[in-house]
């Protein structure tokens, strides 16, 4: 009787299909501040960054997250204190600890700095609220001796308006609303918005003038909350 056992293998080999698309699409976060391929990172719909971030896949070679979304990447560094914006490879914005010369995240697509700002921003600003303590900005000047000023809570910031020392007037806005028209340069629908809320309001006022001084006295509620530099 033959009781030679073969040594070919006849267990059926399983087949796995990986999806392609996601390596195709991703980029690619690694040292180097040209590590990212040129693919369209911008946000030509117009959603909200978080959301938009939420859609963009990147394959994390850094913080060793893998593949995974731009908005998880960014999340992840700014829980370890990566919480500066810093310029990097010309035009581009890169993320780091405060104090170092470079970071994990040395290229983020274009909706990146505002996501950082908006999180960090709602971080520090609970942190403070919470220790009841008022967050609020100084007096900022329209014109003549109209001035503005800023107090924030959980989610609204109340606009006083001032002649000389006087309180003449208050408005609340929606604290996302002011938050997203400062953080975006201006260029948006909640830009437009504030705008049309301001001028109505405060119908006696320069609108031009009024919003600028609104949006310099919002820069200086994101210094108070230590956050400065590039948006």
């Amino acid at each position: 009787m033959n009781t030679t056992i073969s040594s070919r293998t006849t267990t059926p080999q399983l087949g796995f299909d990986f999806p392609s698309g996601l390596a195709h699409s991703a980029g690619i976060n690694k040292s180097g501040s040209k590590s990212i391929s040129d693919l369209d990172l911008t946000n030509p719909t117009g959603i909200e960054a978080g959301e938009a971030l939420s859609r963009m896949i990147v394959d994390d070679r850094v913080l060793h997250m893998g593949m995974t979304t731009w908005r998880a990447l960014l999340d992840r560094a700014i829980s370890l204190g990566h919480t500066e914006l810093y310029p990097s490879d010309g035009s581009q914005v890169g993320l780091r600890t405060p104090g170092l010369r470079f970071g994990p995240i040395q290229r983020m697509p274009d909706l990146g700095p505002q996501y950082v700002i908006q999180s960090i921003f709602r971080n520090r600003l609970d942190s403070r609220l919470k220790a009841e303590e008022q967050v609020k900005s100084g007096r900022v000047l329209v014109q003549g001796t109209t001035k503005v000023e800023l107090i924030v809570q959980q989610e609204t910031i109340t606009l006083c308006l001032f002649l000389g020392r006087k309180p003449v007037g208050a408005f609340e806005l929606d604290l996302a609303t002011l938050a997203a028209s400062c953080l975006n340069d201006g260029a948006s629908q909640a830009a437009a918005s504030l705008a049309t809320k301001l001028a109505m309001a405060f119908p006696d006022e320069d609108n031009l003038l009024i919003t600028r001084s609104v949006q310099a006295a919002f820069d200086q509620v994101l210094k108070a909350l230590g956050i400065g530099g590039l948006k």
